[in-house]
C-alpha cells in the first residue's frame, strides 16, 4: 500500500529526494525520450494570479517490498488555472514501475473532499506523454482520458522539427527533406464528474 499526500512545501530531505528520483528517471529516460517533471517550490499562486500549483508525493508503507523505509515512490504537479483546467506533470520511481502506483495515487487524491478534483478545482486534466510513454498509455485507459493531440518529433542531424501528426502534408514534406521520425507526443485530456450543487428551491 503506499501513502499520498498534498504537500505545501517540501522540506529540505524531501526535496533532495525528490530531485535525486527526477535526476535519475530522467538520465533512464533519455534514450526513449520520455517525459520528465518540474517540481513546484510549494502549494502556491502563479506570479500573475493566473494558476494555482499543487504538489503530491506518493511514499511505501513501512515492511512493503521488505522494505523498512518509506521511499518516495511518485511525484504529481498539477497546475490548475482559474477556469479548472488543470496541466499535470506526473513521475513514479523507475524501480516502482508498472505497479499501477500512478492510478492508485490520483484514485487516493480523488477521495479528498473540495470544488473539482480532490478539492484543488479542476475540472479538466491534460497531460503530455513525451515519447508516447506506455505506461501513461495504460493510465489514460483506465481513466478514460482522450487524445487531444499528438505531435511527432522529427530530427535530421542535430535538428529537431516537431509537426502535428494530423497535418498529413507537413509529415510528408519533412520527411522528403530528410527528416526522420523520434518518437510521437501524445496530449491526453481526463475530463472530471464533478457532483454537481442541488439547485436552490
Amino acid at each position: 500500500m503506499i501513502t499520498v499526500e498534498f504537500r505545501a512545501e517540501l522540506g529540505p530531505e524531501e526535496r533532495a529526494e525528490l530531485d535525486e528520483m527526477i535526476a535519475e528517471a530522467a538520465a533512464y529516460d533519455a534514450e526513449a525520450g520520455f517525459s520528465t517533471v518540474e517540481p513546484a517550490g510549494g502549494a502556491e499562486r502563479d506570479a500573475d494570479g493566473g494558476s494555482e500549483v499543487f504538489q503530491a508525493v506518493a511514499r511505501l508503507n513501512p515492511g512493503m517490498h521488505g522494505s523498512p523505509d518509506t521511499p518516495l515512490v511518485a511525484f504529481l504537479r498539477l497546475d490548475v488555472d482559474r477556469a479548472g483546467g488543470a496541466v499535470a506533470q506526473l513521475l513514479v520511481h523507475r524501480d516502482y514501475r508498472s505497479l499501477g502506483i500512478g492510478t492508485l495515487m490520483l484514485e487516493l487524491l480523488s477521495e479528498r473532499d473540495g470544488d473539482g478534483w480532490a478539492g484543488t478545482g479542476a475540472v479538466s486534466i491534460s497531460g503530455w506523454a513525451r515519447g508516447g510513454h506506455p505506461a501513461a498509455e495504460r493510465m489514460a485507459r483506465r481513466l478514460g482520458a482522450q487524445v487531444e493531440r499528438s505531435t511527432f518529433k522529427l530530427m535530421r542531424g542535430d535538428e529537431v522539427r516537431l509537426v502535428e501528426a494530423a497535418d498529413e502534408a507537413s509529415v510528408l514534406m519533412a520527411r522528403s527533406e530528410g527528416f526522420v521520425h523520434e518518437h510521437t507526443d501524445v496530449c491526453y485530456v481526463w475530463r472530471i464528474q464533478v457532483p454537481q450543487a442541488p439547485a436552490a428551491p
